[in-house]
């Protein structure tokens, strides 16, 4: 899943999930995020989903 992805289902765009996300880059790294990912892994996905309160299930 993309940032956008996520981002279209919480209602914002990739821009203001990654800076919703900047707070918590360290532990987004220890996770295996790299800076320039664009397809993000499912821990991650399912981390920021968690963090945000966004449900990605139709």
């Amino acid at each position: 899943m993309t940032r956008q992805q996520i981002g279209y289902y919480a209602g914002v765009t990739a821009r203001t999930l990654n800076n919703w996300c900047k707070p918590y880059r360290k532990e987004l790294e220890a996770l295996g995020l790299h800076p320039g990912m664009i397809i993000l892994p499912p821990n991650i996905v399912q981390w920021i989903c968690d963090k945000f309160c966004i449900d990605i299930e139709p």
